[in-house]
């Protein structure tokens, strides 16, 4: 296992070069220039990395691993459907906040990806699916989600969901309620009919302020 200075060469590198490869296409990213902008040497990003390709997909395949371990370690099977669900779309929020440029080149390469899983990125995501299909038959046993959905659609409509919502230029309290407002939303779209469903809480974790009353 690596050691800390190991880690965090590499994260600063993930990061570096995520964002550069997001702000441009594959070709116009070389590897001087992460380099030289994660203050590495470049004999160093090579004993990291095979290639810029092999760069350029270890940042999807960690960043998902990441999202992977990061869901499944939330979620709480004992706890109710509306509960996991909130926790997911929580948590997706905070990862796509921390790592913006993951989920822009992860859209980018999906169709590549789908064809082949050399890199194991698809199947990543397929347990990130699995996780969300839980979560749904949950709430279909519930009686609170309609049968039969296309749980591959659900997943990949919660996800853009909430990329939008992280580009949103709104302030800490307004994304806070947003985040519920968007379950209810969705709630709307996959709940059985006539289930109400109600999401929002009287008091979130940021307070609002005084100018915001």
């Amino acid at each position: 296992m690596p050691g800390a200075k190991q880690r965090d060469k590499l994260e600063r590198v993930l990061g570096v070069a995520g964002e550069l490869f997001a702000a441009s296409d594959f070709q116009g990213v070389c590897m001087d220039q992460i380099a030289q902008l994660a203050g590495v040497g470049k004999g160093t990003l090579y004993n990291l990395f095979e290639s810029k390709e092999d760069l350029y997909f270890s940042i999807i395949r960690s960043r998902l691993g990441e999202l992977l371990d990061l869901l499944e370690r939330s979620y709480d099977g004992r706890k109710d459907t509306l509960k996991n669900l909130r926790s997911l779309i929580l948590h997706l929020h905070k990862f796509m906040s921390k790592h913006p440029h993951f989920y822009l080149l992860w859209k980018r390469e999906e169709n590549t990806l789908a064809r082949s899983d050399r890199l194991g990125i698809a199947a990543l995501y397929g347990r990130i699916e699995s996780l969300v299909l839980r979560v749904l038959e949950r709430g279909v046993e519930e009686g609170l989600v309609r049968p039969g959905l296309d749980h591959e659609l659900v997943a990949h409509l919660i996800l853009g969901m909430i990329d939008g919502l992280r580009k949103a230029p709104e302030n800490v309290y307004r994304r806070e309620e947003a985040l519920d407002e968007a379950l209810e939303v969705l709630m709307k779209g996959i709940g059985v009919e006539g289930v109400e469903v109600r999401v929002t809480y009287d008091r979130y974790q940021h307070a609002r302020s005084a100018d915001e009353r």
